[in-house]
């Protein structure tokens, strides 16, 4: 049987949330770089935008997706740094 620490748990958790964080964080920074502007900007321009433009949109949907989902990962994040973690069977 392989025992396992809370503590090695916790640094497993840590490392694998950070990776997401830098994952969703580059999708992110990808999409400001390419629109020059921030998501609630380029959510707003899309909004009001005459002609619907297919690429935009498929863009906003992956775009709010990375924002979305790292918002959940840095609760998470915060939460593991407090200790926040039962280990269940």
């Amino acid at each position: 049987m392989i025992q396992v620490s809370k503590q090695s748990v916790k640094q497993w958790m840590m490392f694998e949330y950070l990776g997401k964080k830098h994952r969703f964080q580059d999708t992110i920074n990808m999409f400001e770089r390419k629109y020059g502007m921030s998501y609630a900007d380029f959510e707003k321009r899309i909004e009001t935008a005459d002609k619907e433009v297919y690429e935009e949109w498929d863009d906003s949907i992956d775009w709010g997706a990375a924002v979305d989902m790292l918002e959940d990962v840095l609760k998470t994040i915060e939460e593991i740094k407090q200790g926040a973690i039962e280990i269940v069977e």
